[in-house]
């Protein structure tokens, strides 16, 4: 009984969260055999997630279940293998930057009084932008231009705050083709050069996945060299942990 009430808690917390920048709007339940982590009909999800709207998507919410046959050591690291399998689908597909975050409920919730083949699943809850700003970027040509673009420490994966401002950026790009764009990614703390190079190439990929030219973009890194701020505080980390754009045009 602790550990569902637990659970509960976890999971309404987890919704608070989301809900101060997300709104759950669509759901999709992976189904699985008993004892087994291999999705029962992986050609169904991969076409419901091709029909989804990548741009309009904030957060991924995976939640792993089992039934309650065998251990409950075993059945959270079936759970966890679950959720592995629908993350390496998305992984695979046009909502791989889209951020992710995972819950092993494995026999602690679900619906206990269903037959035990419902309670073999992950459900995948998606939740959409709740204010997405219409203004547009304002910039000059060839100048620095901070996106407020930012990343989750250590990896090129970025924030949820991030995907109104890469819209901006797609907009901007879709609409004026004679611009041409330099990507320059940051980091914080310590020197990783690849990961901002990373970082850069995350926004590069996503505006691709939106049909902008490749050759009209470049990416660079330049580690932690160019600090906006001090990184005295986890504010302060998460604003170099960036990209900025340099907008021309051909001569």
């Amino acid at each position: 009984m602790k550990s569902s009430l637990l659970f509960i808690f976890t999971i309404l917390t987890f919704s608070l969260c989301f809900a101060q920048n997300e709104v759950h709007r669509d759901s999709i339940t992976v189904s699985f055999d008993y004892n087994q982590s291999e999705i029962l009909d992986r050609e169904k999800l991969v076409s419901q997630l091709m029909k989804m709207e990548v741009s309009s998507i904030a957060a991924i919410r995976l939640i792993g279940y089992t039934d309650s046959t065998g251990s409950l050591k075993r059945n959270k690291v079936l759970a966890a293998n679950r959720i592995r399998s629908v993350e390496r689908v998305l992984e695979s597909s046009s909502l791989s930057m889209i951020k992710v975050e995972t819950v092993n409920a494995n026999e602690l919730s679900g619906f206990r009084v269903a037959p035990d083949e419902l309670n073999r699943r992950v459900d995948l809850l998606i939740y959409g932008k709740n204010n997405v700003s219409t203004t547009k970027l304002s910039f000059e040509l060839n100048k620095p231009l901070n996106l407020n673009i930012n990343f989750v420490g250590g990896k090129a994966e970025f924030l949820s705050e991030s995907y109104p401002n890469l819209e901006k950026l797609k907009k901007l790009m879709m609409e004026d083709t004679t611009l041409l764009l330099k990507l320059h990614g940051h980091v914080c703390c310590d020197n990783d050069m690849a990961l901002s190079v990373k970082r850069a190439e995350a926004v590069m990929q996503y505006l691709i996945r939106s049909n902008i030219d490749k050759k009209r973009m470049s990416a660079a890194g330049f580690s932690n060299s160019m600090e906006l701020v001090p990184d005295d505080s986890e504010a302060h980390m998460s604003m170099n942990r960036r990209v900025e754009a340099i907008f021309y045009r051909k001569e």
